[in-house]
């Protein structure tokens, strides 16, 4: 697996066959998305984007405190800054440009692959719990109309199950959060079957999370009771444990 040549668990240093099995599996995740969205609704348009690691602390979610993110000394203009600790404000600010100021409508579902950064309780996270302190995270916002029919939600879940299974060789599930943060009405987790542990309990390991969200900015074209007011449902991915899960796999069959 990747190394921790900073000496610290949570800093890992990727080679080129991980970066490539990362990317691999983008491409498998951005496809399965692709291909149910417009499997109930041709309408869907996909934006890709790539957005500041560097934000304003005033923006960051707060459900993350000081201890969770990692404080820049330097102010731009007379903002405090932070590493982001996730990729969604962005994908949001991205969203709401788009829908404000072009001839896109939704639904929109608008994506990214990059880096986030997360403070551990210890000195450097332990690899073998795959959390990390510097961290790609593949990002999806979908955005539609509340007042929609399709369940995008269920339809996608049960889609991407088997994908995570496939691609990781292990077995997957959906389990509900064992906490639902503010921001969402609801959060299930994709976790995958890690093996017993010392005290043979199953041990399972969260691959990637998915939320109906209800945080999305209000744009005035789209009135909130109204036909067009707007929901979202968020999935993400810890693409650095995908791929550390299958060079395990790969490793333990050599």
């Amino acid at each position: 697996m990747s190394l921790p040549l900073y000496k610290f668990g949570g800093l890992r240093f990727w080679n080129e066959r991980e970066i490539t099995a990362r990317e691999r599996m983008t491409a498998q995740i951005v496809q399965e998305i692709t291909t149910g969205l417009r499997g109930v609704n041709q309408g869907w348009a996909f934006e890709r984007v790539d957005c500041p690691v560097i934000m304003p602390r005033s923006r960051m979610n707060p459900n993350y405190t000081d201890d969770d993110v990692f404080a820049l000394s330097a102010k731009i203009g007379d903002q405090e800054m932070v590493l982001r600790a996730e990729t969604t404000d962005g994908s949001y600010l991205m969203a709401a440009d788009i829908l404000r100021n072009t001839n896109t409508k939704p639904p929109l579902c608008v994506w990214q692959l990059g880096q986030s950064f997360r403070r551990e309780t210890n000195d450097g996270a332990s690899a073998s719990r795959l959390r990390f302190n510097s961290f790609y995270q593949l990002e999806f916002q979908l955005v539609y109309a509340k007042s929609s029919g399709a369940d995008y939600a269920a339809i996608l879940r049960t889609a991407l199950v088997p994908l995570v299974e496939r691609m990781t060789g292990l077995k997957a599930r959906l389990e509900p959060s064992d906490r639902t943060p503010s921001y969402a009405d609801e959060t299930i987790d994709i976790e995958v079957y890690l093996g017993l542990d010392e005290k043979g309990e199953e041990v399972w390991r969260e691959i990637a999370s998915t939320s109906r969200r209800k945080d999305f900015p209000h744009l005035p074209n789209y009135e909130e009771g109204g036909k067009r007011e707007l929901t979202v449902f968020e999935i993400a991915f810890g693409a650095d444990r995908l791929v550390a899960l299958l060079m395990d796999q790969e490793n333990a069959a050599k």
